[in-house]
């Protein structure tokens, strides 16, 4: 978190389950909340170079609905499913309407589908289900029902599926037009010939305020493009 803290660009946080440490305290994880400092935006509010709202959800989130590990608890307290949404709502308050929408997330919003490669599907054991956040879904329903939600971004569930599965789905576009983008390209870091490093990154762009482009982006280690698959380009 150090590490990340002290990057000079412009960057911003969303925790997941594996960041949150393991104590009943939650002492571990409110270190890495106060290490990161402003970079840090679960169930915040950011706005990105007066560009772009971005919305943190819910913070270091296993997926499967609804689930308060005690570290949570440690920090935040007891907080119920509605409790989440009313937190994810107060950030939506705050956003400017002149500003495309963008909301950040570990685990992606539940009601996008059961099936293994599915974008939130479970694919490690049977049966497959939908495990998104229903915190996360509701939250959503009541931006769209408000104003344009441009772009969720998430992970957790990864890109290869288990049980030789194939490949997950990695991004959808609803009925509302609100994009999803899974970003767990996992593993992130990969070995090519003579043994160079290429490491994945999601690529993002808007153009006047709309969603214009998406892709999976490999990168050497020098920042040149090894290969993108791209995701999404507006007409």
């Amino acid at each position: 978190m150090k590490k990340i803290n002290s990057l000079e660009i412009p960057s911003f946080v969303i925790l997941g389950n594996h960041d949150r440490g393991h104590d009943k305290s939650g002492e571990i994880l409110l270190k890495q909340i106060r290490i990161l400092q402003d970079k840090y935006c679960g169930w915040k509010l950011k706005i990105f170079n007066n560009q772009l709202n971005i919305i943190g959800a819910r913070p270091c989130s296993s997926g499967g609905g609804y689930f308060l590990s005690k570290e949570m608890i440690g920090v935040y307290g007891p907080l119920t499913e509605e409790d989440s949404v009313k937190k994810i709502l107060s950030c939506y308050e705050n956003a400017r309407i002149e500003l495309p929408l963008l909301i950040i997330a570990h685990s992606g919003p539940s009601g996008l589908g059961s099936e293994p490669e599915s974008i939130c599907g479970k694919d490690w054991k049977l049966p497959s289900m939908d495990w998104g956040d229903r915190d996360l879904s509701l939250a959503i329903s009541k931006i769209q029902k408000e104003r344009k939600l441009d772009l969720v971004i998430f992970g957790h569930t990864h890109n290869q599926l288990k049980r030789n599965l194939g490949e997950r789905k990695m991004f959808v576009v609803d009925k509302r037009g609100t994009a999803y983008l899974n970003c767990a390209v996992v593993p992130r870091y990969k070995k090519i010939e003579n043994d160079e490093i290429i490491i994945n990154f999601s690529w993002i762009e808007f153009q006047d305020n709309k969603l214009s482009y998406i892709s999976q982006r490999w990168y050497t280690e020098l920042g040149d493009i090894f290969s993108e698959d791209i995701l999404f380009k507006a007409n």
